[in-house]
C-alpha cells in the first residue's frame, strides 16, 4: 500500500502466486499468544497504517497484550508513517462512526493505559543496518514476543542489503535478532533469501525485473540464535 509506488496498484492484490514465501501460519501463534508483546515497525501511512492499527486493535483484545509501534520521526519517502499519522487516522476513524469509531476508542484507551506505545526514532530513517541499531532500540525489540517488520527498506536493513544466494534460509541473515521477526515486504530491491529451490531461476527467465518491480512480496519468519551479527 505504498502511496509513492504505483506498480502494485495496477494489479489485483489477491494474486496468490505473487507471495513468494508465506510464513504467516508460523507467526500467528506468536502474535496470538496470551500476553504477547508485539512490536510493529511501520512503513507507510494511509491505508497500510490503517490496517496496522486494525491489527493492533485485534491484538489488544487480549487484556494482557501490549503493542509498540515503531515509527519514523520524519519521512524519507512521501508516505512514511509518523506519530501524527497515527492520530490523524484515529481521528478519522472516530468521525467515521460504527466499527471504525469503536476501534478508535479502543486504541485511544490502550494508549492511555500504556498498553499501546508509539516509539518514533531517527534510526528508522538512517543508513544503519538492524544489528547496528542504538542500544535503546535493540533493548525495546529484545522485549518483544515477535517483531513485525514492514517494508522493502527495512527488509534490506535486516539482511544487510546484500546479494545473498536466494535459496539461503532467511534465518541465516537475521539470526542475530533478539526476538522472532516476521518480515512483510513488497519487493523493490535485489536482496532476497529463503526462496524455494529453483524459484529464483524460473523467475529470472520469466521476468528479469521480478526482484524490483513491486509485483511480488514475501512474508518471512526468522528466529534468533546466539549469533550477534549476520553471516559475512
Amino acid at each position: 500500500m505504498d502511496l509513492s509506488y504505483t506498480v502494485a496498484a495496477a494489479r489485483d492484490h489477491r494474486q496468490d502466486e505473487d507471495l513468494l514465501v508465506d510464513d504467516r501460519a508460523g507467526a500467528a501463534p506468536l502474535l496470538a499468544s496470551p500476553g504477547a508483546r508485539v512490536h510493529l515497525v511501520a512503513d507507510n501511512a494511509g491505508t497500510e497504517l490503517a490496517l496496522d492499527l486494525a491489527l493492533a486493535g485485534a491484538l489488544l483484545e487480549d487484556p494482557g497484550a501490549r503493542v509498540a509501534l515503531h515509527l519514523k520521526m520524519q519521512p524519507t519517502f512521501v508516505s512514511d508513517a509518523m506519530p501524527r499519522d497515527v492520530w490523524r487516522l484515529v481521528d478519522r476513524m472516530h468521525d467515521r462512526g460504527g466499527a471504525a469509531r469503536a476501534l478508535a476508542g479502543a486504541l485511544q484507551a490502550a494508549f492511555e493505559a500504556e498498553r499501546m506505545t508509539l516509539l518514533p526514532d531517527p534510526f528508522w530513517t538512517g543508513p544503519r543496518f538492524l544489528w547496528q541499531a542504538p542500544a535503546h532500540v535493540r533493548e525495546a525489540l529484545a522485549a518483544a514476543t515477535i517483531v513485525v517488520l514492514k517494508g522493502d527498506a527495512n527488509y534490506r536493513r535486516a539482511v544487510g542489503d546484500a546479494l545473498w544466494p536466494p535459496e539461503t534460509p532467511f534465518e541465516a541473515a537475521c539470526a542475530y535478532l533478539p526476538a522472532p521477526l516476521l518480515a512483510l515486504r513488497t519487493m523493490k530491491s535485489d536482496s532476497v533469501l529463503g526462496l524455494p529451490p529453483g524459484l529464483a531461476a524460473r523467475l529470472d527467465a520469466e521476468d528479469p525485473r521480478w526482484r524490483v518491480d513491486g509485483r511480488r512480496g514475501v512474508a518471512q519468519l526468522g528466529t534468533p540464535s546466539r549469533q550477534t551479527k549476520p553471516l559475512d
